[in-house]
């Protein structure tokens, strides 16, 4: 029978198959190969998460490099004494200053710069509570600006987007207008930041927590107002980096030939500026001196034709509630000047908005730090002079993502 032959024909197959798909071990044990295919999809999910795991601490383990290449020191980074270093610089005694030693020997020797200042290299990786303390006190950093920090080399260069693509409306068959991203390049050449700062003698051989942390304090305090400055501020020129005060091509707000008193409506004018050039996103905020934030307190509107003294606008008022009228958060910082000209005003100030993830932020390797207990008055006054040197560049991708009103009045 021609049915029961093909039967017989599919069986013989199906056990030939069966015999290839198990198989026995040793002790007559069968493993069936289907159930070892099942479990390739529990095996595959198990082996992806070990291969992520593995790139994530690699990728851990290559963080805790120094910028300098002293692999792994960073987990000794609790050991550096910014006053032990100091004290034994001054003394020139390094008995109680070992490990901090071994760091600027190290890092000088791995240094491809010619030092010829005398100072002493210290990686950002051996004080990262330093760093942390740097960026709480500058005001832009806070607003969101990008610090690329452990660059090597000069100049480092980016590729920013400067015109996009452009679509058109075409016909059947039509040939499509031809367009391009055109794309240009931004550098970055480190420019030295420096602070001077006169320390009690008594206080670097304290070594106490309290004294490292006021010591640390008062380098940040410094070196983030440096920033702050140069980021809105900058020349380009001098060995100062371009701020965004400066950058050719931002959006700006003027209120008057003799400048003018600055209202809600200027914070909006400077939002459309920016939205206009479809610039309107990421990190926005304002930036402003303390005197326009005391201006906005006081602002006034007449609740009737004869109400001389009005009330609030803002009542009571809150820095949550400012932020809820401006839309956007704020910060302040007192490196704005108040005493800009505009025709007959002298009283004139800035305005900051924008996206402030647009600014970036360089660092080259760490910082240089120098004492003395020589140099000017510090002998006859028991002090030591510290000098602290940071390699810093600050630039704009984009222009069109900044505002600047540089002729607000903070008073009538």
């Amino acid at each position: 029978m021609p049915n029961t032959a093909l039967a017989e024909q599919i069986k013989t197959m199906l056990e030939e198959v069966k015999g290839q798909l198990e198989t026995k071990t040793e002790d007559g044990q069968v493993i069936k190969l289907l159930d070892v295919f099942k479990m390739f999809p529990a095996l595959q999910e198990k082996y992806t998460s070990l291969e992520k795991r593995l790139e994530e601490f690699e990728n851990q383990v290559k963080t805790r490099k120094w910028a300098t290449g002293l692999a792994g020191l960073e987990l000794e980074k609790d050991k550096f004494s910014l006053c032990r270093a100091l004290y034994a610089m001054r003394t020139n005694n390094w008995d109680k200053a070992q490990f901090e030693a071994d760091v600027f020997r190290q890092t000088r020797a791995l240094s491809t710069g010619d030092d010829s200042s005398g100072g002493y290299l210290v990686p950002a990786q051996a004080m990262p509570k330093f760093i942390e303390m740097f960026r709480a006190e500058a005001v832009c950093i806070r607003m969101g600006a990008r610090v690329i920090d452990g660059l090597t080399g000069a100049p480092v260069t980016f590729t920013r987007q400067t015109g996009g693509a452009t679509a058109y409306w075409v016909g059947e068959n039509k040939e499509i207008t031809e367009s391009a991203l055109s794309v240009g390049e931004l550098k970055m050449i480190p420019k030295k930041v420096a602070a001077l700062t006169k320390l009690s003698n008594e206080l670097i051989r304290m070594s106490s927590p309290g004294a490292e942390a006021m010591t640390r304090q008062d380098f940040a305090v410094a070196l983030g107002l440096a920033v702050d400055l140069a980021t809105l501020r900058g020349s380009g020129s001098e060995n100062q980096p371009l701020g965004i005060a400066n950058t050719p091509g931002i959006n700006t707000v003027i209120l008057g030939d003799n400048g003018g008193l600055p209202n809600f409506d200027t914070f909006t004018d400077m939002e459309y500026e920016v939205s206009v050039n479809n610039a309107l996103r990421g990190n926005l905020g304002f930036v402003f001196h303390p005197a326009i934030r005391r201006l906005l307190k006081k602002m006034k509107i007449a609740q009737f034709s004869t109400d001389a003294a009005g009330e609030y606008v803002i009542a009571p008022f809150s820095d949550a509630q400012l932020e809820a009228y401006l839309g956007y958060k704020f910060g302040m910082t007192t490196q704005t000047p108040v005493n800009l000209k505009k025709g007959e005003a002298t009283n004139c100030t800035e305005i900051f908005f924008g996206n402030w993830a647009e600014v970036l932020i360089g660092q080259w390797l760490g910082f240089e730090i120098l004492a003395s207990n020589v140099a000017g008055t510090a002998f006859a006054s028991d002090q030591t002079w510290v000098r602290i040197i940071s390699q810093v560049d600050i630039a704009l991708r984009h222009a069109a993502s900044m505002c600047l009103c540089s002729d607000a009045k903070i008073a009538a």
